[in-house]
């Protein structure tokens, strides 16, 4: 289906939110507290809570196209989209029933806010260097740690906190109210600077033992694992939306100002970095795509395709946004300026949800998985046309 195609699809509030959305696009890429409670009265934060919890349960490729609408207005808005998601998506898969029931219809109408506290100051695309311990007792945990750089982590009721523990690695749903729990601004960064980051700091914490979200010494290798692949297909989109804008940008920009006698799209290095960056981008959009539609199908191959999706947007994302910051020049440096947010958002873009390296290991991991398994499959065949 095409865009506009995947768009009818989604439900008419969502559809009505991301018009009013678009109509403040000249706002400068804020998000205010009024985008969120329309994102919550629109079913947006429900995309992935099933119906049976009061969500809109919408399809990926859905999903997809709702992030890179809301990213090409306000990446740092797309950003709760994601880490909201990726909570959503942990306890419809792997909570409690009751868990489900308590929270899923919370979360769905934007009444709680959820984020994914993963990160330390010597975890990033190591999860496994966790440090944040938990400690089993009668009634339940109690964690002590820091975490670090949580999206929207400033005004979340809900964190969903990742532990080591005496059996291994444990996830447990954590109340902003609960006892032990200091939330504090992170510093202000290059892009998504209106994605609230916070430092969750986490002392004697108690939590009862019914908040447990999948079992003991699973949190990293399927809660986690699994979040992050919902996760990379949101911020794949996200950046394409972004990449998306920067290039309209660039392009209005070359017809619109003139040098050396003419327009600016009338100079052969112009054009090869004009054409440069819609290659970039249109190639990220054909892979962000197919990792939707694999993800709609459940795939074999879907993780492949998300992480090769996520490194091509990310990528395509910042290729855009220079071109369009060197057609600007000073102009399109100045502080706030629109240039100026999509170069800082684009590098984020490339650092959230798994780094451009680490996703490179990953998409080389999937390629060598499907080359091995056509192969096998070659080799099968073969034996067969033999018999």
């Amino acid at each position: 289906m095409s865009r506009t195609e995947v768009r009818q699809c989604l439900p008419e509030p969502m559809r009505a939110f991301l018009a009013r959305l678009e109509e403040r696009s000249t706002e400068g890429g804020t998000c205010t507290t009024d985008m969120l409670r329309q994102a919550g009265a629109s079913g947006a934060l429900g995309a992935l809570v099933p119906a049976s919890h009061g969500g809109t349960a919408i399809g990926y490729a859905q999903f997809g196209e709702l992030n890179r609408a809301v990213a090409a207005v306000s990446p740092s808005l797309q950003s709760l989209f994601t880490v909201h998601g990726m909570v959503c998506r942990a306890l419809a898969r792997w909570s409690s029933a009751d868990l489900r029931d308590e929270y899923l219809p919370l979360l769905s109408r934007g009444d709680t806010i959820a984020a994914f506290a993963l990160t330390e100051a010597e975890a990033g695309n190591d999860i496994r260097r966790i440090r944040a311990t938990a400690r089993s007792t009668d009634s339940g945990w109690v964690l002590d740690g820091v975490k670090k750089w949580v999206t929207f982590g400033q005004v979340a009721h809900l964190y969903l906190v990742f532990a080591s523990c005496s059996r291994g690695d444990v996830a447990l749903l954590v109340r902003r109210e609960d006892t032990g729990v200091d939330v504090r601004p992170s510093p202000a960064t290059f892009g998504l600077r209106g994605a609230r980051l916070a430092e969750l700091r986490l002392t004697g914490c108690q939590v009862p033992g019914d908040r447990i979200v999948g079992k003991v010494g699973s949190a990293l290798s399927h809660v986690a694992a699994d979040a992050l692949t919902v996760g990379r297909l949101s911020v794949a989109h996200g950046a394409l939306g972004l990449a998306q804008c920067s290039l309209t940008g660039a392009l209005e920009r070359s017809i619109s100002r003139h040098q050396f006698g003419g327009p600016l799209h009338q100079q052969q290095l112009v054009r090869g970095m004009l054409a440069d960056a819609g290659v970039a981008v249109d190639s990220a959009s054909l892979l962000c795509r197919r990792a939707a539609r694999s993800m709609d199908e459940d795939s074999s191959w879907a993780i492949g395709h998300v992480v090769m999706a996520k490194l091509a947007a990310s990528r395509a994302a910042t290729a855009a946004a220079a071109v369009e910051a060197q057609l600007f020049g000073a102009d399109g440096l100045t502080e706030n300026s629109r240039v100026h947010r999509h170069l800082g958002d684009a590098r984020v873009m490339e650092v959230i949800e798994g780094s451009t390296q680490l996703l490179q290991h990953l998409v080389a991991d999937a390629l060598l998985a499907r080359h091995r398994a056509d192969a096998a499959t070659k080799i099968e065949e073969g034996a067969l046309d033999d018999c």
